[in-house]
């Protein structure tokens, strides 16, 4: 272990060793889970502002995105796989570089923050993201440069986003309706093909069996950094968003007002379809890791996002749990 690397693990432990934490830093980290921003970004969507939801999910499964194309670019390990010497309070099987939760809060946080324009709203912003990172080096999933690389390449993309999403979205916008599909299509595979390409070219660490033997040791659950299930799983997503965006355009725009319980209806009802694809097709599909399996979980993906921006508005629709948008 090189000076750099113990001097990374000294300041985990110090993290580790300040008392009582575990359960507040274990709730930050779930603020910065891909998980909880999946039940934002519907809420958002289907019972405030579909603006906001839409550009939401394009920023989540795109900061999903780029950050598995970069956790094997890096192939860099966690804490808790290098030694014993930090405490694994959670399990993670993927590479550590950059922290995902780290680059989704940074992305998702700060565009909240943009789109709330209140003067508090940035200083809670940047209180949570800070407070997300550093609970990941708490919990033995992180070094503190991972947050660095969470940091900066969140940044990076929402700035990207500020600086050039509105422009592409209305280029878009302009296309025609199958130009459009076949764009979602084209994206989506020329992404699974970049990961291929990385998982191919990027060899596997020297340590990686090592890191796997602690790893285990330490949680009894198997790393497995090189699957291309996150891979295929955010394939998947950026057809069925592409997809749905397109088509939600023109024959499902909604207003997302409307009183209380109408819009409790909308969520429970959008919840209630994600959860029967998501347990049915997975139920359905065959499972493991060989190509048919992979093929079934990159329509799973590709169908709920494709319902959560379409099909359920669609559905809202026609059961009158929402209005029509007004032009």
């Amino acid at each position: 272990m090189d000076s750099f690397i113990q001097w990374e693990v000294n300041l985990v432990q110090a993290l580790q060793s300040l008392p009582g934490l575990q359960g507040v830093m274990t709730a930050f980290s779930f603020l910065g889970n891909e998980e909880f921003f999946l039940f934002v970004m519907p809420l958002l969507y289907w019972c405030l502002s579909p603006a906001v939801g839409a550009r939401a999910a394009v920023l989540l499964i795109a900061s999903n995105g780029l950050s598995n194309l970069l956790k094997v670019t890096f192939a860099w390990p966690r804490p808790y796989w290098m030694t014993e010497q930090v405490a694994a309070f959670d399990v993670e099987t993927s590479y550590g570089q950059p922290s995902s939760h780290t680059l989704n809060a940074t992305v998702m946080w700060g565009y909240l923050a943009s789109a709330a324009r209140r003067p508090w709203a940035w200083p809670a912003a940047i209180a949570v993201i800070v407070l997300i990172a550093l609970s990941r080096v708490y919990l033995g999933m992180h070094f503190p440069s991972n947050l660095v690389g969470g940091w900066l390449f969140g940044g990076l993309l929402l700035g990207a986003f500020w600086r050039w999403g509105e422009g592409l979205a209305a280029r878009l916008a302009r296309l025609g309706l199958g130009a459009q599909l076949a764009l979602a299509l084209a994206v989506s595979l020329a992404y699974l093909g970049l990961g291929a390409v990385l998982l191919a070219l990027v060899p596997a660490p020297a340590d990686l069996p090592l890191w796997a033997q602690t790893a285990l040791a330490q949680t009894g659950e198997a790393i497995t950094p090189r699957a291309p299930d996150s891979l295929v799983s955010t394939a998947g997503m950026v057809l069925g968003l592409g997809a749905g965006l397109a088509l939600v355009r023109r024959h499902a725009r909604f207003d997302a007002g409307g009183p209380l319980l109408q819009r409790a209806l909308r969520f429970l009802l959008g919840v209630a379809g994600v959860a029967v694809l998501f347990l049915g097709l997975r139920a359905i599909l065959p499972g493991g890791a060989d190509w048919l399996a992979q093929a079934g979980r990159y329509v799973r993906y590709a169908l709920i996002v494709f319902w959560a921006l379409y099909l359920a508005p669609l559905a809202f629709l026609k059961l009158r749990l929402a209005e029509p948008a007004r032009a």
